[in-house]
Order: C-alpha cells, then structure tokens, then sequence
C-alpha cells in the first residue's frame, strides 16, 4: 500500500494521500493546503476523491482550497455530518467570533454504514462510527483502517463535543474490535497502531490495562 501521512495544521492533524498506478485519493485535508498539494503533484497521480472522517476543522479546512485546485473531485463524508460541512456555526457556536469562509463546504457523496468507493482499483468499505461526531465514519482501504478521531493509540475520541455521544463511541468501538484479523491502525492524530494492540490494551475497547 502506498500511503504518505501528513501532520497538519495547529492541533497536528493526520492527513493521509494513498495511491496506486493511476490515482490518489486524499483522507482528511484539514489544513496547510500548499503542503498537500506538493505532496500529491509529488505523488505525480492524479487526484480522484476527498474522503472525510468527519467535519470538524482540523480535518477539513483545507477542503475548500484542493478543490478549487482540484474542481472535479469529489469530496464525500457521513451522512450525518453534512449538517456540520453545511453549517458549523452548529458545532463551533459559543467556541468561534467568526466562522472562517472555508469552513462551508458542500459534499458531493454523502455515506452511510457498508458503502463501497472504488476509485481507479482503490476499494474502500465505509464503517459508521458515531460517538466523535453523529456522522464519524472509518474507511478500511486493503487490512488498514483509517479510523479519524474514533480510535487513536491507547484512547478514543471526546464525545463532548456537539454531536458527540460516549454510548455510540462505546458501541462503534466494539464494531471495530469485532473486525477479523489485526490491521494497522491510522488514526487522525498521533501515531499508527493495530487493532491487536487496542484490543489488548485500549480500555475503552473493553480491555483490561
């Protein structure tokens, strides 16, 4: 799998470009839009889809910039986060003065649990994972599992956030656990695990530390 991550951004969000012999796809873009962009004109394939695993900032402002840049690619995200892309004051309200302009995105695809995405030989199954955010979704691309902010090394994602509820996180963590086999794991921030690892040692996947 060829796979280049990329910390971005104040709060260090990963930023993952995958690539095969005749496309890339973006996961998460949540900002320095110059950077990303070097990155997939080093990549050298053309860019065919932004997937998104949930609205918040930090994974999605440097949406608006690539596809500018980028004007036929689709940007798609889970359904139950559209709300966020379409209006953030929801979600930034009492946080943010100003809602910046690029905040204000428009999916072209919205997802939902079992949705395939084939893009140019590149096969990713959709995993709704709500509990970060209503619409947080995983994508499984090969053995990985591109969780965003649902499961990271050792944790999972806030539930206090607008949208966010512990019982879905409790229950969408289960959901990953239940997967076959391990996989590695690339989380939207910190580092890589698996799966093995989280489910022998992440309390919140139901282990005992």
């Amino acid at each position: 799998m060829n796979i280049k991550t990329l910390v971005v951004g104040m709060i260090r969000a990963n930023c993952y470009l995958i690539w095969n012999d005749a496309a890339c796809v973006l996961i998460d873009p949540g900002d320095d839009e110059q950077r990303i962009e070097a990155a997939v004109e080093q990549v050298g394939k053309p860019l065919k889809a932004i997937l998104l695993t949930h609205g918040h900032f930090d994974h999605v402002g440097a949406v608006k910039a690539l596809t500018k840049r980028y004007p036929q690619v689709p940007v798609m995200i889970g359904a139950e986060d559209e709300e966020l892309l379409l209006e953030p004051e929801r979600v930034y309200r009492g946080m943010l003065s100003r809602i910046p302009d690029q905040l204000h995105l428009q999916a072209d695809r919205l997802l939902a649990d079992g949705d395939t995405i084939d893009i140019s030989g590149m096969h990713f199954t959709v995993i709704s994972t709500p509990g970060h955010t209503k619409g947080s979704v995983c994508y499984l691309y090969k053995d990985a599992v591109f969780s965003g902010d649902t499961l990271f090394r050792g944790t999972c994602g806030r539930c206090d956030f607008y949208g966010g509820n512990s019982h879905a996180m409790r229950d969408s963590l289960a959901k990953l656990a239940a997967l076959e086999g391990d996989r590695p794991v690339y989380p939207g921030h910190e580092d890589e695990t698996s799966l093995d690892w989280e489910r022998k040692y992440n309390r919140f996947m139901g282990s005992k530390q």
